[in-house]
């Protein structure tokens, strides 16, 4: 290692490591570069100017290098604040946060109070949500400069974040004594004062709140958050007129805010009632109360639709009767197509379905043959255009009740009638998918498409329609037609078309591509990690601009991000590809190591051999591996020769950046061919349990997941977390918790099931899950007969397919027979073949119990159902 005094420069050397600080700070890399040169060659193991090379190579994107002068600048003088804090930066630019946080502490141990490492570290806390480490730093920037108005506020937050609130309202308070009372708020100001009221309402303290919410309200910009929120705690205190008055003064300035329609209700106490059950009734005073509140609403605001809509909630038999007439004509006159998703929210009430199903029809046989509503009516009086939009709500309302073969005729008859009808298509297409008639669906719809070119909103249904059809190269051709000439898919990922991806990816998982499955789902992963990484964009911005409330809603937000829908049905579908890849590694992919011999089932698979094929296929991944970084490495060779020989104009040409975005987008082919799947599921599932711990399903994945890895405990632990989510919902217990609860009572017997890691159990492991499972409600008790427990299942829940489906799995299980099993899915098969996804399922697992006769008589049974669906139809 160096010494101290080789770590001095001479006063020459210093001005140009200046210079070399300068050049970073105004991005004047290539300058910089030389100036680091340059005192390098007189000075090369000066560690703050290599550490500094570095920094800038990272900035050049030449990151091995970068890493390399780094660490040796950091090696050359460990105890120099600027090598750790560039090795921090290093670390920060690749996302390894945790070890650049460490790199900044070590920093501050050299430069306790050096600023800007203070500023770096502190971004870094927030966005770890290391809420302590945050606080804390910010606490000693703020002692540092105390005369900047962001550290206060910064800390201040700090506090908040940690539910500190006396703490954060003490700060705001000694901070807010500083400024000049008698200046006129700005933006910034009204903000400090209002997210400082929102602090007050978070502790707990409402009439604080309010008092405190009535000494800003003249001087605060915004008015409407004023109002609204010092209505709301005027009435959670139990002030009814005074937040009466609030709420009507809100609707004046927006009638169609529904939250002000709500709150001015719960001013009158017009509120419904519960049942034990939770339905909700209107008493008939409160009706009546309603109803000429909302008769006044509609003569003092004539095109508030809230106001004519609402009424239909409350009122019952002949008023509601009237209303909805009155109601749904204007919107047919209009064309209005989603008039059926407006109503949709009646049809829990089957008194209201009848009422509009007979007014729709009698509108329907009235302009067919007189062209008006009511006979009531003058005769011709309507459009032939209503017409249509009659056809397509009775289409919608057939569909929705289930009567398809009716839905799709009267979309026929308005096809007919006005066959430039785009929503109709639509509608027709929607139909067809939903009896799982993808490829009909996709052709309706792509008909649809061509009748408007210009349509971005059919153009992306039709990608998907292609894609649920399998006609990935379809899929490809139309998204292309909204992209500019010079993209290429590519750019999708640019884009972050997260539709687009989820998508295909499960089209290519479908077909049985995996390794563009992985690509395309872990692009969905990688969107989301972007997303946070842009939070780094707001957090100084944010502070200095004051934009508290919107700042802190947007870090609670970032949390709970990747709870998002594309999220987890990515990560779900991510699960269910790495765990074909294990069950059928043959089969499971397209690269080499991904086609190691063996056969298409694990389960025949005994131990023994279960590990020689993991050798194996651990053998072929580091070959694959090894082949891989020799490429990378070729082709790093061949863009470095190509710059140095075309210039530096090359590297922003658009090839250098179709080139980065390439390479930033997932590599599925590595990732179908790594020798642990199952760890790579479980690592997704983990994924799961932390940003969607209430959902269902991240509980059925890891039952999957880790009774696959005999992770028993854990399985315990998933059984446990499903069956509490399930009584807190109010639903049935899932049925695959059943079959995985009756293969857990094998395993603590010894009789360890196919697929499972065939070792015999470790007997602490038997002995917490002896204990454990007692407490497991429905959990089968050690004398059960496993039989006779799982056909106690199937008669209590029998009225489900879903759940006779794993009936018949545990059955098979058991060694019960093809026949046992096909009996579980056939009784009562008519009252249960109403869910066609489970249909599909149940027939699905009857193939594969090589029984040709039975299968015949359920495809017969399950077609007559679903006359309308391709897979229950007889093969050609």
């Amino acid at each position: 290692m160096a010494t101290k005094n080789a770590q001095e420069l001479p006063k020459r050397e210093q001005g140009v490591f200046k210079t070399v600080m300068k050049c970073y700070e105004q991005k004047q890399y290539k300058k910089g570069l030389r100036a680091a040169e340059q005192i390098l060659k007189r000075h090369p193991n000066h560690g703050e100017t290599l550490a500094m090379k570095g920094l800038i190579l990272n900035c050049l994107k030449k990151k091995v290098e970068a890493v390399a002068f780094a660490k040796k600048g950091l090696f050359a003088n460990l105890k120099s604040h600027v090598c750790w804090h560039v090795y921090g930066l290093i670390h920060r630019s690749e996302r390894r946060y945790a070890d650049a946080i460490k790199s900044y502490q070590n920093a501050l141990k050299y430069d306790k109070e050096n600023q800007l490492i203070l500023n770096d570290l502190s971004l870094l806390q927030i966005q770890m949500r290391e809420h302590n480490g945050f606080q804390e730093t910010r606490r000693k920037i703020l002692l540092l400069k105390s005369d900047k108005r962001i550290n206060w506020i910064a800390y201040a937050v700090g506090n908040h974040l940690l539910g500190d609130y006396k703490k954060c309202l003490h700060i705001l308070d000694t901070f807010i004594k500083t400024l000049d009372n008698d200046k006129v708020w700005d933006y910034q100001e009204s903000e400090m004062f209002l997210y400082r009221n929102q602090v007050i309402q978070e502790s707990g303290d409402k009439k604080e709140a309010l008092k405190d919410l009535e000494k800003i309200e003249a001087d605060a910009r915004d008015k409407q958050y004023v109002w609204y929120t010092k209505s709301k705690l005027q009435l959670e205190l139990g002030d009814s007129k005074a937040a009466e008055e609030g709420f009507r003064k809100l609707l004046d300035v927006n009638n169609e805010e529904a939250s002000f329609h709500t709150g001015l209700q719960q001013a009158l106490g017009l509120t419904p009632t519960e049942d034990a059950k939770g339905n909700s009734t209107y008493e008939e005073k409160t009706v009546k109360a309603l109803a000429d509140l909302y008769d006044g609403f509609r003569k003092k605001w004539k095109y508030c639709s809230y106001a004519k809509r609402f009424p239909l909630v409350f009122t019952s038999g002949e008023e509601f009767r009237k209303r909805v007439d009155e109601y749904m004509r204007p919107k047919f006159r209009k064309g209005v197509p989603s008039l059926f998703r407006d109503l949709k929210a009646l049809y829990g009430d089957k008194e209201k379905v009848k009422i509009v199903e007979e007014l729709v029809k009698t509108y329907y046989s009235n302009l067919k043959e007189h062209g008006r509503f009511m006979e009531s009516d003058e005769k011709d009086s309507e459009t032939p255009n209503v017409f249509v939009w009659v056809l397509y709500y009775l289409a919608s309302h057939n569909e929705h009740l289930g009567n398809v073969s009716r839905a799709l005729e009267l979309l026929e008859e308005g096809i007919a009638h006005t066959p430039t009808a785009i929503d109709l298509y639509v509608l027709k297409a929607r139909t067809l998918k939903h009896v799982r008639d993808f490829q009909q669906a996709y052709e309706v719809l792509n008909f649809a498409r061509e009748l408007d070119l210009a349509d971005r909103y059919l153009n992306t249904k039709c990608v998907r329609y292609a894609l649920r059809a399998g006609k990935v190269e379809d899929a490809q051709r139309i998204v292309k037609l909204f992209l500019r000439e010079t993209d290429t898919l590519d750019s999708l990922f640019e884009m972050q078309a997260m539709w687009y991806e989820l998508a295909c990816g499960l089209c290519h998982f479908k077909k049985k591509n995996y390794a563009e499955a992985l690509t395309k789902l872990l692009s969905v992963g990688k969107h989301f990690e972007d997303i946070q990484e842009d939070q780094f964009d707001f957090h100084t911005w944010c502070l200095r601009k004051t934009t508290l409330r919107a700042y802190v809603g947007m870090l609670r937000y970032q949390e709970e991000i990747c709870g998002h829908k594309f999220f987890t049905r990515a990560a779900h579908a991510v699960v269910n590809v790495y765990l074909t890849i294990y069950d059928k590694p043959s089969k499971a992919q397209n690269g080499d190591a991904a086609g190691m011999d063996g056969p298409d089932d694990l389960s025949k698979l005994t131990a023994k051999e279960r590990r020689a094929l993991k050798k194996r296929q651990k053998r072929a991944a580091a070959k694959a591996k090894k082949r891989e970084e020799a490429e990378a490495k070729r082709k790093e060779e061949e863009r470095e020769a190509a710059k140095a020989k075309e210039g530096t104009a090359n590297a922003t040409s658009e090839a250098a950046k179709a080139n980065a975005l390439k390479e930033s987008i997932p590599d599925g082919a590595k990732m179908a061919a790594d020798p642990d799947p199952l760890g790579a599921a479980a690592k997704m599932v983990k994924k799961l349990q932390l940003n969607s711990p209430k959902d269902i399903d991240t509980h059925l994945a890891a039952l999957e997941v880790y009774s696959r890895r005999g992770r028993y405990l854990l399985v315990l632990q998933a059984i446990k977390r499903a069956i509490r989510i399930a009584q807190e919902s109010g639903v049935t217990m899932p049925p695959a918790v059943h079959f995985h609860m009756v293969q857990l009572a094998r395993i603590m017997r010894n009789d360890i099931p196919k697929g499972f890691p065939q070792e015999k159990v470790n007997p602490i492991v038997a002995k917490i899950l002896e204990t454990e499972t007692k407490d497991v409600p429905g959990f089968p008790k050690a004398s059960d007969d496993l039989q006779k427990y799982n056909d106690s299942f199937l008669n209590k829940h029998g009225n489900t397919i879903s759940h006779c489906l794993y009936a018949a799995r545990c059955r098979m299980e058991l060694g019960a027979g093809a026949s046992a099993s096909f009996d579980a899915i056939w009784a009562k098969l008519g009252e249960k073949a109403s869910d066609l996804e489970a249909s599909v399922k149940a027939f699905e697992f009857v193939k594969t119990l090589n029984i040709p006769d039975k299968l015949e008589t359920l495809r017969a049974a399950l077609e007559k159902r679903h006359p309308l669906t391709p897979d229950f139809k007889a093969p050609k």
